[in-house]
């Protein structure tokens, strides 16, 4: 769907508030079109998009404004690019600049596997537009996880912490993925690192109205705890998947009231934001080949339908099939992290899809 198909669709419903998911329309310019026509908008403008639209502007942001992240270069030659590995220590993380559906981060552990990414991204055009530029970074050693506020340019809400799990196979090993599972809350994260977390999310805001973006939306911020403090890895501009789907189950609040005054620049009247206790989870089951060469279409068969939420499936003649990388999402909920496991790992054993994948280890803490 095109801009002006949405922006007409608006006008001939009398829509005056639009929430925007994906980060393409956001980076498109979907929020600008809407906003001109004066319909309030929960996702940042284009430029603010930015943040996640382009490596290479985050990255001179955090520069800029001394927003701890990874040393860095950015190259659009690949023989430059190549001969910058000569006086570097590998592991090393090669990033393709523009939108990638989660898979243009490689983390080289050889050189050889840095230079194949590069000469993917530079010259193979494995991700077209978004690889014709790359970022070069150091790899930051430590616990990731994924902090989500809200802002509405000003006004900073936390909105909580989820723990995501990015690559293929168990034991976090294998290519990046869109994410194959997560959970929330976090654990490792006391009052005192939430605090001076928060007070990079706030920087980040604070920084982009010094470049004359005015940030309203969601932000998702991407960390690395080192040894050294937290440090930025990436933005999103949007809620993560499959972060979001453990993360608004535990809201208290009226989430569609907090979004709407997101776009109105009135987040400070949300005075009393409160989080479910309760752990959840989320397990990807995935097409067998995924993220390279996902191989679609295998029935299947689900016995319980119950919190278990739909990605890539399609139904044909009263029968689910599957059509696409990630295909299910399994939602589990309990008064501990054990418990809401267990749950989604029992609703799994009443999927019968002989070709399905998934990570068996989503929630054992000592496999992070």
């Amino acid at each position: 769907m095109d801009n002006d198909f949405l922006l007409n669709t608006c006008k001939e419903n009398s829509i005056d508030f639009v929430i925007v998911g994906p980060e393409a329309p956001l980076t498109n310019g979907i929020t600008d079109i809407l906003q001109n026509e004066n319909i309030y908008v929960f996702g940042p403008d284009s430029k603010a998009a930015e943040l996640e639209g382009s490596k290479i502007f985050m990255k001179d942001l955090c520069k800029k404004y001394e927003i701890p992240s990874a040393d860095y270069e950015t190259f659009s030659d690949a023989n430059s690019a190549i001969s910058y590995l000569d006086s570097k220590t590998m592991p090393i993380v090669v990033k393709a600049n523009g939108l990638a559906a989660g898979k243009g981060v490689i983390i080289a552990d050889e050189k050889s596997q840095a230079i194949d990414a590069i000469n993917d991204m530079l010259i193979n055009d494995k991700f077209g537009p978004a690889g014709s530029s790359i970022v070069i970074e150091e790899f930051l050693a430590g616990r990731e996880t994924s902090f989500f506020i809200i802002s509405d340019g000003n006004t900073v809400l936390p909105l909580g912490f989820a723990q995501d799990y990015k690559p293929i196979f168990e034991g976090n090993k294998g290519p990046n993925t869109g994410g194959m599972g997560s959970y929330s809350p976090v654990e490792y994260v006391d009052e005192n690192l939430e605090k001076e977390i928060l007070s990079l999310a706030q920087k980040t805001i604070d920084s982009m109205n010094k470049e004359g973006c005015t940030y309203r939306g969601v932000l998702y911020v991407g960390l690395m705890l080192t040894e050294n403090g937290p440090k930025i890895l990436e933005y999103n501009v949007r809620f993560g998947d499959p972060e979001c789907q453990v993360l608004l189950p535990r809201i208290k609040n009226d989430l569609l009231e907090i979004l709407y005054l997101s776009s109105r620049g009135e987040l400070n009247k949300v005075t009393d934001y409160e989080l479910y206790p309760d752990s959840t989870i989320c397990v990807v089951v995935s097409s067998p080949g995924y993220p390279e060469k996902p191989m679609t279409g295998s029935e299947i068969i689900i016995k319980n339908n119950y919190n278990i939420l739909h990605a890539g499936t399609e139904k044909k003649n009263d029968k689910l099939y599957s059509k696409g990388g990630r295909v299910l999402n399994i939602l589990g909920r309990g008064s501990t992290l054990s418990i809401a496991r267990d749950e989604a790992y029992k609703l799994i054993n009443g999927i019968t899809w002989k070709d399905m994948y998934y990570r068996r280890d989503i929630g054992l803490i000592e496999n992070e």
